[in-house]
């Protein structure tokens, strides 16, 4: 759900963040806030969960669409740790567009030819690791990780991390395989947990008491990030070559230690079988198409969670890798809905933290934008299918002349995009043949956790015709809620140009024993050499 779907009771609409300062908490209390300029000259203060859409000269609480702020600035890191340490207030670009009173707090100078470019510690630490609440909490905790997460391996040594019983990781955050992925990052990369648990280091060290208040100016230790790109938008001061980063937009090529596959286990976590897919037990929210955030309140434990978009950051890993989901027991079922029965939400929700004495719903914000090249990484869960083009080129005489695999997209507030069952990407895999001197394709749309029964589809078209028309032909297979767009088709292949061709049957959802491979591969060669 977007972020112009979402406004906050308490800010006044069109509310421009100026500056974002220190964090405080009351003695008395265990969540932190942090204080925040707006616009109109009134200082407020957002709880720290909210640090996923927090950057300077976003809108929140907007009537209208709004532009990224600042001119653009985009630079290869060559080693974040040897990056000098300075306040605001030092930039010269920051002074030009001082309006809060944020001047004190910490930035991290990257030098960049001959400009120096200032990026605010928070802002950095915002688009590393605080990509839902849940993190954000942590970072704040000594030694959550190690109390929250254990670190084990299978028998063939592939890493599997468990969540411990009474951790409050959220199944719905276990659900998702982007928020998977980085917390796995997270746990297992050793220079970004040194540098997350850096966060917790410095609170402790450096915070101070005023009257019954205890407040802290962040900071942390990033890692080094050798070759990644970093995109941002800021302010340019040319008179002193400097630069002052707003709001970071893009980390590309993340270095990461993690390779192949990552299990994740969570004890709330069971398999569903013999119904139709499950994402998982924990509840689904629906809300109205408006709702408002309540800062001030906490989200009731017993209660179901809304996860919030809001404006995303884009990051991707040098090195990709996969998680997926086990359970330690499987539950039979007849049927059943995907979350678990859906719970209608108030038009309140509280984007803080889950305790027992909270009263609404929560609402977690997610600013994840994902764009990890790893489709490849899927190509397992079409064995059956490649067998079955190794038998076209073998024993049909076929010539191969391209393999693809490609993540299908996100369409609307649809969730196809994901297998039900495992919550990782839907892929889509096109192979181009070359059989008596005409081009042909293969289509095949991994539906392993039975959300549709498709057809293998075989197109007549020029070898590049898939590369050059993806965009539209995967929106329509998504648009037919996992459909072959056949009007499509036969718009631009013509009327005798495509058709399906059915799998063999399986007992097993995306599996198919070796007998059936070869009439499978039959049935392609017949419909080519009628056509």
């Amino acid at each position: 759900m977007s972020i112009r779907e979402a406004r906050f009771k308490k800010l006044k609409n069109d509310s421009k963040v100026l500056g974002i300062g220190s964090l405080f908490r009351g003695k008395d209390r265990k969540t932190w806030a942090v204080n925040v300029g707006f616009n109109g000259g009134s200082p407020q203060s957002m709880q720290f969960s909210n640090i996923p859409i927090l950057a300077r000269k976003r809108v929140l609480n907007p009537t209208k669409p709004y532009e990224l702020a600042g001119l653009p600035v985009s630079f290869t890191i060559e080693n974040a740790q040897n990056w000098e340490v300075a306040k605001a207030s030092d930039c010269p670009a920051f002074q030009a567009h001082r309006h809060g009173t944020d001047g004190n707090q910490l930035c991290f100078i990257a030098q960049v030819g001959s400009t120096r470019i200032f990026i605010p510690q928070l802002e950095m630490a915002r688009v590393l690791f605080y990509h839902d609440p849940f993190l954000a909490r942590l970072s704040l905790q000594h030694n959550a990780l190690a109390e929250d997460f254990m670190l084990d391996k299978r028998d063939d040594g592939q890493p599997m991390i468990v969540v411990r019983e009474g951790a409050e990781y959220p199944v719905s955050y276990f659900n998702r395989d982007d928020n998977r992925r980085f917390l796995s990052w997270v746990l297992l990369d050793r220079a970004a947990r040194d540098s997350f648990q850096s966060i917790s280091f410095h609170l402790i060290k450096n915070q101070y008491q005023q009257n019954n208040y205890l407040h802290w100016s962040f900071q942390f230790k990033p890692p080094p990030l050798v070759g990644l790109e970093l995109g941002a938008s800021g302010w340019e001061d040319r008179n002193s070559n400097s630069f002052f980063v707003w709001e970071v937009t893009k980390l590309k090529n993340l270095p990461s230690d993690i390779e192949g596959e990552v299990d994740f286990y969570h004890p709330a976590y069971e398999r569903m079988v013999g119904g139709k897919p499950t994402k998982g037990d924990g509840k689904q929210g629906e809300a109205p198409d408006q709702y408002e955030l309540d800062d001030d309140e906490l989200s009731d434990a017993d209660k179901a969670t809304m996860a919030i978009m809001s404006d995303r950051v884009a990051v991707s890993f040098r090195t990709p890798h996969i998680t997926n989901r086990i359970a330690r027991k499987s539950k039979a079922v007849n049927n059943f809905f995907g979350d678990g029965d859906k719970e209608i939400l108030d038009k309140e929700l509280s984007p803080n933290e889950r305790e027992e004495s909270g009263d609404l719903p929560g609402g977690a914000w997610n600013n994840l934008d994902d764009q990890t090249d790893d489709a490849h990484l899927y190509i397992g869960k079409f064995q059956s299918f490649i067998k079955m083009v190794d038998c076209l080129l073998i024993k049909h005489g076929f010539k191969l002349t391209n393999r693809e695999i490609a993540k299908l997209p996100k369409l609307g507030k649809g969730n196809k995009h994901w297998l039900a069952d495992s919550q990782n990407p839907r892929c889509i895999a096109s192979v181009v043949l070359e059989f008596s001197s005409q081009s042909y394709t293969l289509l095949e749309i991994d539906t392993s956790d039975g959300a549709a029964s498709l057809s293998t589809m075989l197109l007549k078209s020029e070898p590049r015709w898939i590369n050059e028309n993806e965009k539209q032909l995967f929106h329509s297979i998504m648009k037919k809620s996992l459909g072959w767009p056949t009007k499509y088709f036969k718009e631009q292949l013509g009327e005798k140009a495509y058709t399906g061709i059915p799998h063999p049957q399986s007992k097993h959802s995306g599996s198919l024993p070796p007998e059936v491979i070869e009439p499978w591969a039959h049935r392609i060669t017949n419909w080519i050499e009628r056509s």
